[in-house]
């Protein structure tokens, strides 16, 4: 995927985040909580539910402050 469409997609999806939270009047963790458990679900279904697993325990720690802003 080109790098011009990966950042389309985290943009739209900041926005997706932002809006139900605004919507559900929801903290950010209790929504996030709500979203990776359906992704956990849809990588089941589809059969990449061990690779999605391996790929989550190796999501670094917080990197140290930047000037990247979350749309």
């Amino acid at each position: 995927m080109e790098n011009d469409k990966l950042s389309q997609i985290a943009f739209e999806i900041d926005d997706i985040i932002a809006e139900l939270s605004l919507k559900y009047k929801m903290d950010p963790l209790t929504l996030t909580s709500i979203m990776l458990a359906r992704i956990v679900l849809t990588n089941d279904y589809v059969g990449s539910g061990d690779d999605f697993r391996k790929l989550l325990a190796n999501v670094p720690g917080p990197r140290l402050p930047s000037n990247e802003v979350v749309h």
